[in-house]
């Protein structure tokens, strides 16, 4: 799963940037409740593949288990609104925050190892995750907990599109910091790196708690939106094989190829899903096996080569011209 170089967009980047952001901001006062709760949803999803794309596309570690932060993210929003009456937006940042703390706690030892094992161990941390929850009292055991409903859903939407808002930066300034250029020095060569004097470790958990950040914030506004959370329902590793094929069919180390991968595939899965179950799962499943085998790098890579190709023809035009 290796990234893309930087790129800069420029300012005709930046101007379609901020009038993709404008045009969502207004969806809620143009569309109806179903396209808002429907665009919400696609939000979500791009929210949850941005943040893996910080771990498994810029560093390239497989995070198998990245629903024990939407689980850490829900109970924690859950727990604090209905035993601390604290309003969403601090309990949401609680959630948030502890993701980041117990992203850090435990990547200082799941991000020690490499490849499989550490896609291996990080589903077992969710797994352990899932099971404290389903025997905890505070948790509401195995029955899960009932949270208040919002009176308002474009509160969800606004949120959603706030967290994804930074996610996608996160995704674009991170590879052209200085910790960004170490990530990727490491994971390309990891021990390369480390002859040169770079230390892995630190810079993994600062990927790996970027990411859980986001997931647990997805946890929290998942949690108020749904207004119930228990065990099965978000230690659950379909939301990260979700975002994994998100990610891959985007663009894996890139800003905006997960939010593409998102917003193509969850838009298909609505369609697809009101025409028929059956033709939905037998889509999904054929576009997984052509992604893999001819579009490894996803939609971005995609879209680059189609962009050199078009300069390359008109370098010969205006070479023609000459």
């Amino acid at each position: 799963m290796r990234g893309q170089g930087p790129h800069r967009p420029g300012a005709a980047g930046a101007i379609l940037a901020a009038a993709a952001l404008a045009a969502a901001l207004a969806v809620p006062a143009l569309a109806g409740t179903y396209y808002v709760r429907v665009i919400t949803g696609i939000f979500m999803f791009g929210l949850l593949a941005s943040g893996w794309n910080l771990i498994g596309g810029y560093t390239g570690y497989p995070d198998f288990g990245a629903a024990a932060f939407i689980g850490i993210g829900a109970y924690t929003t859950g727990i604090l609104m209905l035993h601390a009456h604290l309003a969403f937006a601090p309990a949401l940042a609680a959630g948030g925050l502890l993701s980041i703390a117990a992203a850090a706690a435990m990547g200082s030892v799941l991000l020690r190892l490499r490849g499989h094992y550490f896609a291996i161990a990080s589903l077992g941390f969710m797994i352990v995750l899932q099971q404290l929850a389903a025997n905890l009292e505070i948790t509401g055991g195995g029955s899960g907990m009932n949270l208040p409903v919002a009176r308002n859903f474009t509160t969800f939407y606004y949120w959603t599109l706030a967290a994804l808002t930074l996610a996608v930066a996160a995704g674009y300034v991170l590879p052209r910091s200085r910790a960004g250029y170490a990530i990727a020095a490491i994971r390309e060569n990891q021990d390369a790196a480390q002859v040169l004097g770079i230390a892995p470790l630190p810079y993994k958990i600062l990927a790996y708690a970027a990411s859980a950040f986001f997931f647990g914030i997805a946890g929290g506004i998942y949690a108020y939106w749904f207004t119930f959370v228990d065990p099965p329902t978000v230690f659950n590793v379909d939301f990260t094989i979700q975002a994994i094929v998100m990610t891959l069919f985007g663009g894996p180390g890139t800003a905006l190829g997960p939010l593409a991968g998102a917003v193509v595939l969850k838009s298909l899965d609505v369609l697809l899903t009101n025409i028929s179950v059956f033709l939905h799962n037998v889509f999904f499943g054929a576009l997984v096996c052509l992604l893999v085998i001819f579009a490894p790098r996803g939609l971005a890579e995609i879209v680059r080569a189609r962009g050199g190709l078009i300069e390359a023809i008109r370098a010969d035009l205006r070479e023609s011209r000459i």
